[in-house]
């Protein structure tokens, strides 16, 4: 599902109608949508304390993910929307699939609502939010800012919905890798959490205020930035913490 052969072979020799949006399809539906819902969905009992919602649904989740990420590479592909409305919906049911299962069993259990699984949610909805205003852009609705929303939106996609996902996992795996004396928690906090979801508003708001866009889009990548900041603390810590346990159980004890 790689679009790099796309890029060796040329869209013309390959008939691509829309070479770009080919691109960041392959790579954010047919990649990443796979790899993180894998994760969540192999990962969840051990950090939730408990098993998925419905963890039959895992193989429909699978197929569904996987045909419509295939329909949504060849939507823009063939430049036909026959593949990219069926994709598109396929995809969306197994996301939405994905989240139930996180969501269900910890609702009303505000303890299981840590910085790291608000993370892990809500990075979803901005998966949703060009999904929702996807009608506006192709009914051509007047007045309304399709292109930009069509030039801008990836970048609150990916900062709002890979970001968020990393930050909750790669602490985890960290601690469950390195440190496995540690109890193996998802990584974040509040601070990222606030921190990441204003990025992602600052850059839509930058899509309908044109005048204002170079400072909201600047104060959006300004917030992602340090939105990295405890992550890379929290990271750090935790190799330290390995560091430290690994020299202990190595020392060569000299006797007198």
């Amino acid at each position: 599902m790689s679009a790099q052969g796309c890029g060796l072979a040329g869209p013309e020799a390959l008939n691509i109608a829309v070479p770009l949006e080919v691109h960041i399809h392959a790579n954010n539906w047919g990649l990443m949508s796979l790899v993180f819902a894998g994760l969540i969905l192999d990962y969840y009992p051990q950090f939730a304390g408990r098993p998925l919602a419905w963890p039959r649904t895992i193989t429909p989740i699978y197929w569904l993910m996987t045909l419509g990420a295939l329909g949504l590479v060849l939507g823009p592909w063939t430049g036909s929307l026959w593949f990219t409305v069926p994709g598109l919906v396929m995809h969306l049911t197994a996301t939405l699939l994905v989240v139930a299962n996180m969501v269900q069993p910890i609702w009303g259990d505000k303890a299981a609502w840590s910085p790291g699984m608000w993370h892990l949610t809500t990075a979803y909805i901005w998966i949703l939010a060009p999904v929702m205003v996807a009608p506006l852009i192709i009914l051509g609705v007047p007045g309304f800012p399709g292109m930009g929303v069509e030039q801008n939106a990836p970048q609150a996609l990916i900062y709002g919905w890979v970001l968020q996902v990393g930050f909750a996992l790669v602490p985890y795996l960290f601690r469950l890798f390195f440190a496995p004396r540690q109890p193996a928690r998802l990584g974040g906090n509040w601070f990222s959490l606030a921190a990441v979801h204003l990025g992602g508003v600052l850059l839509w708001l930058g899509i309908f205020f044109v005048d204002a866009r170079a400072m909201l889009h600047g104060g959006a990548y300004a917030l992602w930035a340090v939105a990295f900041l405890p992550i890379v603390w929290e990271v750090a810590q935790v190799m330290r913490g390995a560091v430290a346990d690994w020299e202990e159980a190595t020392a060569v004890v000299s006797h007198p």
